[in-house]
């Protein structure tokens, strides 16, 4: 066999490790030519977004010098809306930001200070769409609605993100919104280190972004999508199910059309009607910011081909994906506040000083930290770490006491005194009945369990006299709520005879009532849960377990943690629950708790499973009906269902009594001053107006 030359081995060598050198150079070149591509457009993501905030500036100066000065939007929005549209602008400035708030805080007024706050319960995730009321109320503190309501007074509409609302209609004669939408808000950029250390984020989250209608129309296809079954959403998409088109005519324009049905008027002509909530519920939407939801955290989208306009309306994959999304424990911010970080202990928020209205923060940051219980909250009140406590009944003899302190009485000297607002919760707490289990099918058996339960009792020891009784689920202050109806006697004869009436009789000789069910002899034996971190929760529910069983029934109590809790009440996989509900402002719509379609839907409000075909006919005429009159006739016919029918105890109203130190300054019941705003009819304080006094910001020092 012929052997080549030694010196050809070589050159053969030399030759492929010279090509593996070239190849890897040019892979190299590549991902550098890459990267390169990638800073260049995010460069000029940046560049666009720029300009278009320098447009939004040259606006808002424009403006102002169309107006001569500047003090607050709500002075811009005059001029600038008959620039937008006609005199048929359906928002109003809000006369207290325009005159009233300024002159209370004076014309040297500099927003400072940290608001401090505790919560109970660290949240499993801030989801744009949850159903815990702290983290829903931290996402709309940090976006902003289309429109607002005035301090103090229900059904007013005042600009927000749009400057204008304009009723239209269609050449066929349908009635529809079109909202003109301002130019200068911005989602900001995502930090890093909101992050896990292993999630590196595309170059396009780090910039900002404009906020436009499309986020509106994301935000609407993201609700109504039948996929996603976050409960929020759940719950909100009952409401906007009869939103017919939601359109995007330019970044800064929107038109909402709903549903209508003919509804024939005095003079016997026929018009076409939307609901009587279409206004709110239109004024209501939020922006969802597209730039961080339609994405994976390397920047492709979740969806590639999102052409089609329905897309985010019945896309599975991207609901599942939204659902646990890499950006569930931050909120993307463009509101008055910016989202500043989350531990496992607190959650921090700062002020947005690019935010439209100077006067929507009136403090530099704000901070809540997570407790385990009201315990934890009033020590942290004591010893000064946060800034107010809406105070449990239980501990109502306490905070006498520490007011009486040497402690207490020092930190008075230094101006760090606590004061006291009493006021009306706008909430009531309840047992709630599952009527899917046969125990609580029958109305008769569940106005038994009412009549059991002493309710003044619960009040008189357990709130130390500090809540109302209530028979219906609105507040007992509106006009809405029937106060003709009398709440349930305490009666346990009365209740036994119900009892017996249904068929439920001792038979084993174990003190406990039974009844023949579907060939079985069944006891009536149930399982209360509730939250267990609660004190004054867990005394009461103590005590229901024992007056039930003076009737034969055997009720075992079972505090559970928030995840829990919240995870029973959504599979509706409970027996009776020990919960609260916070009301509604008017107009009411009982359609979230009651309506029958939520009866079976995982998630819905209506846990219990209360279907009644009379109360779906009210809650659709309530839809419709403009007359006053008329809707206080049905809701008080829907109240005596309610009553009737029994589907929760309901056991009171509380009254607050709300502690904060006197460094806070704008504490104060609207409806109790007319003299501030005139024709208030809102019964509790509002935080948005709190401030700090400049010289307590050391408070503890």
């Amino acid at each position: 066999m012929n052997k080549e030359p030694l010196t050809l081995y070589i050159f053969r060598f030399i030759l492929g490790l010279g090509l593996f050198a070239f190849m890897a150079m040019l892979y190299w070149s590549s991902v550098l030519i890459e990267q390169d591509l990638k800073f260049v457009q995010g460069n000029l993501l940046q560049i666009k977004n720029e300009l278009l905030a320098l447009r939004g500036e040259v606006d808002k100066v424009h403006v102002d010098l169309l107006k001569g000065s500047f003090t607050h939007p709500s002075q811009i929005e005059q001029s600038a809306a008959p620039l937008l549209s006609s005199s048929s602008n359906l928002l109003s400035p809000d006369p207290f930001y325009l005159t009233t708030l300024p002159k209370l805080l004076g014309d040297h007024f500099k927003p400072h200070g940290i608001r401090k706050e505790d919560s109970i319960g660290k949240p499993d995730h801030l989801h744009p769409f949850s159903n815990w009321s702290h983290v829903a109320a931290w996402n709309a503190q940090c976006t902003v609605s289309l429109t607002a309501q005035q301090v103090g007074i229900y059904e007013t509409f005042t600009p927000a993100m749009a400057l204008s609302m304009e009723l239209r209609h269609t050449p066929e004669g349908y009635p529809e919104y079109w909202l003109f939408l301002r130019q200068d808000l911005f989602w900001h950029p995502l930090n890093p280190l909101h992050f896990s250390e292993g999630l590196a984020l595309a170059p396009r989250f780090l910039t900002k972004h404009p906020v436009t209608a499309h986020d509106f129309k994301f935000y609407f296809d993201a609700l109504m999508n039948p996929h996603l079954e976050e409960e929020g959403a759940v719950v909100q998409r009952l409401y906007y199910q009869d939103v017919e088109e939601l359109r995007v005519v330019d970044d800064f324009t929107l038109v909402v059309r709903w549903k209508t049905q003919k509804v024939k008027g005095e003079d016997g002509k026929e018009t076409l009607q939307m609901k009587y909530l279409a206004k709110s519920l239109t004024g209501g939407l939020r922006p969802l910011p597209r730039f961080v939801y339609q994405y994976f955290a390397d920047g492709t989208k979740i969806v590639p081909d999102d052409a089609a306009p329905h897309t985010y309306q019945t896309n599975p994959v991207w609901a599942q994906n939204f659902a646990h999304h890499w950006a569930k424990n931050v909120i993307v911010s463009c509101g008055p506040w910016l989202f500043d970080g989350m531990t496992d202990r607190e959650i921090r928020f700062r002020r947005n000083p690019d935010f439209y209205d100077p006067y929507a923060v009136l403090v530099d940051a704000f901070e809540v930290k997570f407790r385990g219980s009201p315990n934890t909250i009033w020590e942290d009140f004591k010893t000064g770490a946060i800034d107010l406590f809406e105070v449990p009944p239980n501990q109502l003899a306490e905070l006498d006491q520490f007011l009486l302190s040497e402690p207490y009485q020092q930190q008075a000297q230094r101006g760090l005194a606590a004061k006291r607002l009493d006021y009306m919760g706008r909430s009531y707490n309840y047992i709630g009945w599952n009527e899917a289990r046969p125990l609580f099918s029958s109305r008769q058996v569940r106005q038994a369990l009412t009549l059991a339960i002493d309710r003044e009792r619960i009040i008189r020891q357990n709130l130390n006299g500090r809540g109302l009784q209530i028979t219906g689920p609105f507040f007992p202050f509106s006009p809405s709520y029937d106060a003709s109806l009398k709440p349930y006697p305490f009666n346990l004869d009365r209740a036994r005879a119900l009892l017996q009436e249904e068929g439920w009789y001792e038979q084993s000789g174990d003190g406990v009532i039974e009844k023949w069910i579907e060939g079985k002899l069944i006891p009536f034996r149930f399982i209360l849960t509730y939250y267990v971190k609660n004190p004054t929760t867990k005394a009461i529910c103590d005590y229901i377990a024992t007056t039930l069983k003076e009737i034969g029934i055997d009720c075992k109590p079972n505090g559970v943690d928030m995840a829990d809790l919240s995870a029973v009440f959504e599979d509706k996989d409970f027996y009776a629950v020990f919960m609260g509900w916070m009301l509604g402002t008017p107009p009411e719509d009982p359609k979230q708790l009651w309506y029958s379609t939520g009866a079976k839907e995982k998630g819905s409000s209506n846990a219990i499973g209360f279907a009644n075909a009379e109360v779906d006919r009210i809650i659709d005429l309530l839809e419709y009906e403009y007359d006053p009159q008329k809707r206080i006739a049905l809701y008080h016919r829907f109240d005596k269902i309610i009553y009737e029918e029994a589907p929760y105890t309901f056991l009171y109203a509380p009254k607050v009594a709300l502690v904060y130190r006197d460094y806070l300054q704008n504490v104060f019941i609207p409806a109790e001053r007319q003299d501030l705003i005139p024709g208030a009819n809102v019964g509790e304080p509002q935080s948005s107006l709190f401030w700090i006094k400049e010289k307590s910001l050391s408070k503890f020092d």
